[in-house]
């Protein structure tokens, strides 16, 4: 087990934290070691008409558009579901009648401390879509039966993204509906 023995803000904006500084190690030793805190966020598979519906949009840091499914920072205190809800409504303009808990995962713990939750929306009504202002989003659907070949195909590099649409797949192979 590791603990902080010293910590140093090194950045800190709207999305994330970067602390430096000294860890001691199980054996007494002390390591530096990098961190970024992160509030953590969520992604929504949602599924309608027999159709996953995506978002196409440019990331900066990846320098290209990416297809991703519909995802979103968590306001502080703001539970998992209410964000993913949030989410699905800004960006896709639906609402979903079934919002199921998929799966959470760690996106990078050898350096941040960001979690990201994942959820399948079902029985999808339409409302207003009300992206944020900053985001310039296109929306894609690609049809349930073609995902597995997609996916093989590496159609998708976007983590969140991937990991949805697996667990997705085995929901789907366990029965779900």
């Amino acid at each position: 087990m590791e603990t902080w023995v010293e910590r140093h803000e090194v950045f800190s904006g709207p999305i994330f934290t970067v602390y430096t500084g000294q860890a001691r190690l199980d054996d007494g030793q002390t390591a530096r070691r990098d961190m970024v805190a992160h509030r953590g966020g969520v992604g929504i598979v949602a599924l309608h008409e027999e159709r996953v519906l995506l978002v196409r949009q440019f990331r900066l840091a990846g320098g290209a558009a990416f297809e991703e499914i519909p995802a979103g920072l968590r306001e502080l205190g703001e539970d998992a579901a209410a964000c993913a809800a949030r989410e699905l409504a800004e960006e896709l303009g639906y609402a979903a009648g079934r919002l199921l808990p998929l799966a959470t995962y760690r996106t990078s713990p050898g350096f941040t401390d960001e979690v990201t939750a994942i959820f399948l929306a079902l029985d999808l009504t339409p409302t207003t879509a009300n992206p944020d202002w900053d985001e310039r989003l296109h929306p894609v659907e690609l049809p349930l039966a073609e995902l597995p070949d997609a996916l093989a195909a590496g159609r998708f590099e976007d983590g969140k993204t991937l990991v949805g649409l697996y667990a997705t797949l085995a929901w789907l192979a366990r029965g779900g509906r």
